[in-house]
């Protein structure tokens, strides 16, 4: 599946117009996170962390398992 989602893609270099449009999706991603607050912004920084430390333990255990 990721290799069908990756062929449609483009090659190359970013024309000006992507360029712009990842430009303002960064700065309205940046607005929402200021709106939010840092304590919101920090609690979700901690559940995703834990999350990704249970997720590579379980990968870890799963591989020693195989």
């Amino acid at each position: 599946m990721a290799a069908s989602a990756g062929a449609s893609r483009p090659k190359g270099p970013w024309t000006a117009e992507e360029i712009e449009r990842q430009r303002r999706a960064e700065r309205a991603q940046v607005d929402r996170d200021r709106a939010r607050g840092i304590e919101t912004n920090l609690k979700e920084a901690a559940a995703l962390a834990r999350f990704m430390n249970r997720f590579a333990e379980a990968f870890r255990d799963a591989r020693r398992s195989a």
